[in-house]
């Protein structure tokens, strides 16, 4: 790693350069040696705590390191540079990631920056405050440097919206980054910030995590500090916290994001968290709920994680799947839809009922799942609600017996750009969106924690990543096998070209 010292100066004489408060020059060729770009937020942290690194210095290189990337990535949609510039002048101090550079997603509100949801009917929306869970992460000393690329509403699997454009996959340009947290994941991945935001309402912290190769975790529900209570859904499904490099990053900011739980449920997560010490007992899946196999370099990918779980001495078990596929994918869908049409109402109410102004505002995805919803007969979000609750008491009778689920995160590596895009007919995008995404919705409907762990790759140097799924409220267990597997086999070092 070359001298810090050297990079300090380095910095500081491109940031003088250009006036503090100028965007770094597009064109610059981005610097492989830039010792920072390495790091995780702990370590950048401490860096700054220390004052071998400044604020600005940290936020200079970060903003260096987008404005190099982003063009090729188009991760980042919209940037708050000056407004990080002005943060890190005053050089604050407090928080476990104290000027630490961020992204947040561009489903969430950043105040004074555009939201657009990657919507066009959203296209010019300035938030007038902070989310809830943007504002916990400021609380921790983050400073965003702007908005990170989002499907439209996060209803897609992928993240390639008409608004913003096709997020890339570090690791493969031609590859897209999963969804909906899609340009989180690719700017983490390829070392634009240490951590950015991220939220998941069917898979979407887990899906780009494993495209991307960098950690996913899904909170259990109701979890995190978040704006759950304003949101009108049959059933919560929604997730928010972040995409990181290293373990113990997610559980700083975990621990930092979680509010208060009188429920009894969420047992607080501690500031410490060390590798199990535990001989778990883990139920391997590789067959969807619907009875497809994963292709052979996922199902491969997971069966060595399944081996290695054994070397550290856990016990696997093979099952099969638990879950009548079709029903639990019809109901899933009728929530998805239900806020799709929620979307489609909105519209109606501020722009009218015009097809057409409709199809200027809105994606064909998003009017086909609402459409879909039309057609549904009366009674049936009751009847879908009604199922999902039967499907989580069998998930919950899984964990009776085993600790945890071993599965795939999606069915495949990284899908190649456009294979997804929203304006696919409704029909054939639908079944490619199921065939994709089977496995990490059902913990979405249970509300219990999954994550997605860097350890594999496919033939052609694509990530994947291994889903881990255990009951709600644990967490912890989760993370304490994430850093014995962190440790077994170490990712943290392994960069895209």
């Amino acid at each position: 790693m070359p001298d810090i010292n050297r990079k300090r100066r380095n910095i500081l004489k491109s940031g003088l350069s250009l006036g503090l408060g100028s965007i770094i020059n597009p064109n610059a060729v981005f610097a492989s040696s830039d010792s920072l770009n390495y790091l995780d937020a702990t370590e950048q942290a401490r860096l700054i705590r220390t004052g071998e690194v400044s604020t600005l210095e940290m936020v200079m290189s970060a903003i260096e390191r987008i404005e190099s990337l982003n063009p090729n990535l188009n991760a980042v949609v919209t940037n708050s540079f000056d407004q990080a510039i002005d943060i890190a002048k005053t050089n604050p101090v407090g928080g476990p990631f104290s000027g630490v550079p961020y992204l947040v997603k561009d489903l969430l509100d950043q105040k004074g920056v555009r939201t657009t949801a990657g919507s066009r009917m959203f296209a010019n929306r300035i938030a007038n405050k902070n989310s809830s869970n943007v504002q916990a992460a400021f609380d921790m000393g983050l400073i965003s440097l702007g908005k990170t690329n989002t499907p439209e509403f996060g209803l897609l699997g992928t993240t390639e919206s008409l608004l913003l454009g096709p997020a890339k996959n570090p690791w493969n340009l031609l590859h897209n980054t999963g969804g909906s947290s899609g340009g989180s994941a690719a700017a983490v991945a390829s070392g634009m910030v240490a951590i950015a935001s991220a939220s998941d309402g069917g898979g979407s912290i887990r899906v780009p995590a494993s495209c991307c190769g960098v950690v996913g975790l899904k909170p259990s529900i109701n979890r995190t500090i978040d704006d759950a209570g304003q949101r009108d859904r049959p059933i919560d499904l929604s997730v928010r916290f972040v995409h990181t490099r290293t373990i113990r990053d997610a559980i700083t900011a975990l621990h930092h994001m979680q509010k208060i739980d009188s429920s009894g449920k969420l047992p607080k997560i501690p500031k410490t968290i060390l590798p199990t010490q535990k001989r778990l007992k883990i139920a391997l899946i590789t067959t969807n709920m619907l009875g497809m196999e994963a292709e052979s370099d996922v199902k491969n990918s997971i069966e060595n994680t399944a081996t290695l779980c054994e070397e550290l001495g856990h016990h696997i078990e093979i099952i099969e799947p638990f879950i009548d596929g079709e029903r639990f994918i019809d109901s899933f869908i009728t929530m998805w839809a239900h806020g799709a049409r929620g979307v489609i109402r909105m519209a109606e109410e501020n722009f009218g009922r015009s097809e057409t102004v409709l199809n200027q505002l809105l994606e064909p995805w998003t009017l086909g799942l609402g459409k879909w919803f039309d057609r549904l007969p009366e009674g049936h979000v009751e009847k879908a609600v009604r199922r999902l609750h039967e499907d989580t008491l069998k998930s919950n009778q899984i964990f009776n017996t085993y600790d945890m689920i071993l599965s795939p995160v999606i069915q495949t590596a990284a899908p190649k750009t456009g294979l997804m895009a929203p304006d696919i007919p409704y029909d054939q995008l639908l079944e490619r969106s199921v065939n994709f995404i089977t496995f990490t919705p059902l913990a979405n409907v249970t509300g219990d924690p999954a994550m997605s762990l860097p350890l594999g790759w496919s033939s052609n140097g694509l990530p994947i990543g291994s889903h881990f799924h255990s009951s709600i409220g644990t967490e912890q267990e989760l993370l304490e096998l994430a850093l014995q597997l962190e440790d077994a086999r170490p990712w943290k070092d392994r960069w895209p070209s």
